[in-house]
């Protein structure tokens, strides 16, 4: 049932350049489905001309085709269109247009992994009867060396660099040093690295929203044509857009799309890693008087405890997030103090408690993997392979293990097919030959009859690792002996009796003993769940989540450690559960979070 309310109403008749902030709970993926259907139903779209629906990630794209569906009772169709940020950039500017850029080119092809632009310039030569590494030529040359007299190649490798908006390079957003090497000779590197990847068709989503941002502004009829094909174009988690995406956005306004609109909630940004900038969001919002902004701030996921609680993050002029028709629960907000000695009792209490209540979707997460490792019971990391590719197939088969046989196949079908055919290089081939085999039934039965069987992750990894070589061999009739460098002696990364412990042991799947999913707070973005449980470290550090984090004593908007914090706690509908080392005393806890809250003592695990 679709909820109307002020907020949401004067969002629904906004035209324009919009930007709406949307609290936890507040139904905003329902609220863009219904913005959909009543364009459709104005007929403000139709025929050749539709919403350009665009996310961060698939996930979230899922969820508005999904909404639309429950809203309509049909699917979201041509001329309407549902997609990735990167998926509608890539599809209809860059690679549509990319003859634009120079005429002498490869037809051009989106990279799954940027490592391929390192191994481009890597080659082999042989000396005094060996045979050593080196790079390609001009890589070597004066003009492309560091201060060290080694190619640039060795401190900033292809795959790192990066275009600006501005056409400057950088390192992954970072400038090179200046105590490494000159401006002018990183410059001239990075311009032979791009020049020579782009004349391959060799292209990052990073590229491909910079040559889509160079082609709107030296080609104007795109942004004409896109504005006519896609009147309205609506970006849904856009607090995670970066500096470039937004440009591509701002471009197609000044050169005529006229309704745009940028949705979400900044406090949920999470990737600044992958350069999501929520500032940016946060200034439109704010500053910018030619956006209009709105909000949606009532709040049907969670009772108002357990939004007074995530709200300690935010800042005190924010508007205040109302909990609406959410009843406070007994024990809705549970608290443990953990040791290191009782993860599994209290894993193990909340998993009791979410059985007695039917909490069937249900979740722990962590910040860090040594917490979650613990967690898990896991030993410390253990390398027992001198290469990924186990590794790769053991990823494959708990994603089939987990029930995602989608990606599963994507996975293993990869595999598969470099195995089939190593002696190709070619990305492109590879990536042609893999598109055929995607719609060969004879193949994709074979893929599926290979995870079914793969050899237990009970079997020890020695075990598994002679038994796995000799499986895919005959499964895909290889004319060469499989070699996973399985290593059999001691070294910083492996106890020699790792080879004799299970597989499933170092490498299982990510769930407790009582199968209530153990994971990270990203992988929870998005979701509403019935109860969460949330482990904070002791110890403070960049990567970690404190009892201390959860204020806002500065009055600023918060880092991305504090707006992990805000995701987490705002997942869950009825329970939520935290977990403090015990060093944080009752007095501590109630002074933070009020009277009504349960602490769960040692006695009662």
């Amino acid at each position: 049932m679709y909820f109307e309310n002020d907020e949401r109403l004067a969002y629904l008749r906004a035209r324009g350049k919009v930007i709406l902030n949307a609290c936890p709970g507040s139904g905003k993926t329902t609220t863009i489905a219904k913005k959909i259907l009543e364009l459709e139903n104005s007929k403000e779209i139709g025929g050749h001309s539709g919403v350009a629906c665009l996310s961060f990630t698939n996930s979230a794209k899922d969820e508005i085709n999904e909404a639309y569906r429950k809203l309509s009772g049909k699917s979201l169709q041509f001329p309407n269109h549902v997609s990735t940020i990167d998926s509608f950039i890539n599809k209809f500017i860059t690679l549509p247009f990319y003859n634009l850029l120079n005429r002498d080119f490869n037809r051009p092809k989106i990279l799954d992994h940027t490592t391929i632009l390192d191994d481009m310039w890597k080659t082999t030569y042989v000396k005094n009867g060996k045979t050593l590494d080196g790079l390609l030529r001009p890589l070597n040359n004066a003009e492309y060396k560091a201060k060290n007299n080694r190619s640039i190649f060795h401190l900033y490798p292809p795959s790192e660099i990066r275009i600006e908006p501005d056409g400057t390079f950088s390192i992954n957003g970072n400038q090179p040093s200046p105590e490494k090497v000159e401006r002018e000779n990183f410059n001239k590197y990075c311009q032979l690295i791009k020049s020579k990847q782009f004349t391959k068709g060799l292209i990052s989503t990073g590229d491909s929203a910079y040559i889509a941002l160079y082609l709107l502004k030296k080609n104007p009829k795109i942004s004409e044509w896109l504005s006519l094909r896609f009147p309205f174009i609506i970006i849904d988690e856009a607090q995670d857009n970066s500096i470039m995406q937004h440009a591509i956005f701002e471009e197609l306004t000044k050169q005529g799309l006229n309704n745009i609109e940028l949705i979400g909630d900044p406090y949920q940004s999470l990737y600044e890693w992958r350069d999501a900038k929520p500032t940016e969001f946060l200034r439109k919002y704010e500053e910018d008087d030619t956006w209009q902004s709105f909000d949606l701030t009532d709040n049907r996921r969670s009772p108002q405890n357990i939004v007074d609680v995530f709200s300690k993050v935010r800042r005190q002029n924010d508007s205040k997030i109302n909990s609406v028709d959410c009843p406070e629960l007994d024990d809705s907000i549970v608290i443990y103090k953990y040791n290191n000695n009782n993860h599994q009792k209290i894993i193990k209490h909340f998993d009791d408690c979410c059985s007695k209540y039917k909490y069937t979707k249900s979740c722990i997460v962590v910040r860090g993997n040594s917490l979650k490792d613990s967690l898990l019971g896991k030993k410390s990391e253990q390398r027992p392979w001198g290469i990924d590719l186990p590794k790769s197939i053991i990823y494959a088969k708990n994603l089939y293990l987990s029930g995602d046989i989608k990606n599963s196949i994507k996975e293993i079908r990869t595999i598969c097919i470099h195995l089939i055919h190593s002696d190709i290089t070619d990305y492109h081939s590879l990536k042609e030959i893999e598109k055929e085999k995607s719609i060969d039934p004879s193949f994709n039965s074979l893929i599926i009859t290979i995870l079914a069987e793969l050899p237990d992750f009970t079997l020890s990894i020695s075990n598994w690792t002679t038994k796995t070589q000799q499986f895919l061999k005959e499964k895909l009739n290889l004319n060469y002996n499989l070699d996973f460098n399985l290593r059999n002696r001691k070294s910083t990364y492996l106890e020699k009796a790792t080879l004799d412990e299970s597989v499933e042991i170092h490498f299982k799947k990510s769930h407790s003993a009582f199968n209530i999913p153990i994971t990270t707070i990203h992988q929870v973005k998005g979701q509403t769940l019935d109860s969460i449980l949330v482990f904070f470290n002791e110890k403070k550090h960049k990567d970690n989540i404190t009892f201390e984090n959860i204020s806002n004593t500065e009055n600023i908007f918060p880092d991305e450690t504090k707006r992990l914090i805000y995701v987490a706690l705002s997942r869950p509908k009825y329970l939520l559960a935290m977990a403090f080392p015990e060093s944080i005393t009752n007095e501590d806890l109630i002074k933070k979070f009020g009277e009504k809250i349960r602490i769960i003592e040692e006695d009662e695990l």
